[in-house]
């Protein structure tokens, strides 16, 4: 999403038509985004999202762009963060959000590519050694602590017999215990990562301006945007008084 958000507003697109676009998406239509593929190097070919980009971005490439932009993506062999600045927008927003198992990886300018976020979630670095003087990194990721996670009553070990239970009622050790899907373990797995990854970044790197969107009253997801949009508004809001400062300080 930081690809395609930067993309658009590198090269003039408007903000407004991709707030309507987004906040158009409904389940149905997230559905026919996810249909699976063939080969299984992700679920889907992201086909549809590729058609989503074409709507923003035409045939534009990063020579049209009225203001320097990166798409940065994760090359699958080294596992090196990758900066992708020529080219076509849309093939580099494409490989930028290449999650990896949803999205099939990109081959681009012969690197195999996947999103950016795996090796870099917060890149600083690039930006600085795009030579920006004041660095507004937005930090989106969630902790761990604020992921709920649910699955199948657990049921305690005693009252299991071949993986077959004799009751359906945990015992009061068990009450608060339960099975997550490997889709919630993976899930979990991925922010765990993520979030120490980008602490690290934090304490080597720090930006000039920190912006941390508050999700928690309506998350968003793939088929809703819940309070995303107003999230980040209101993040901006706050921090304008230390990006006057920052912007001040460097000129």
């Amino acid at each position: 999403m930081g690809a395609y958000v930067g993309g658009a507003y590198a090269c003039g697109a408007s903000l407004d038509d991709l707030a309507q676009e987004w906040c158009s998406t409904s389940f149905l239509r997230t559905v026919r985004t996810l249909l699976p593929t063939f080969p299984w190097s992700g679920w889907t070919s992201g086909g549809e999202v590729v058609r989503t980009l074409r709507r923003t971005f035409g045939e534009k490439t990063f020579r049209d762009l009225e203001r320097p932009f990166a798409a940065l993506a994760t090359d699958l062999e080294s596992g090196a963060p990758y900066a992708i600045t020529d080219g076509s927008l849309v093939d580099a927003v494409r490989a930028s959000l290449s999650v990896p198992g949803l999205f099939t990886p990109v081959w681009l300018n012969d690197h195999l590519l996947i999103d950016g976020g795996v090796s870099d979630p917060l890149p600083i670095d690039v930006v600085r050694a795009m030579g920006a003087d004041v660095v507004i990194a937005v930090d989106v990721l969630v902790d761990p602590g604020e992921v709920h996670m649910s699955g199948l009553p657990y049921l305690g070990t005693k009252d299991r017999r071949l993986n077959i239970a004799k009751t359906t009622r945990p015992d009061e050790a068990s009450v608060r215990k339960y099975h997550p899907s490997v889709f919630a373990v993976l899930f979990q797995m991925s922010t765990v990562f993520q979030r120490r990854l980008c602490d690290v970044v934090l304490a080597s790197s720090p930006p000039d301006v920190r912006l941390r969107p508050d999700f928690t009253p309506d998350p968003p997801t793939y088929s809703h945007l819940g309070c995303g949009i107003d999230a980040g508004v209101a993040a901006a809001e706050r921090a304008l008084p230390a990006i006057r400062r920052a912007i001040a300080a460097a000129s």
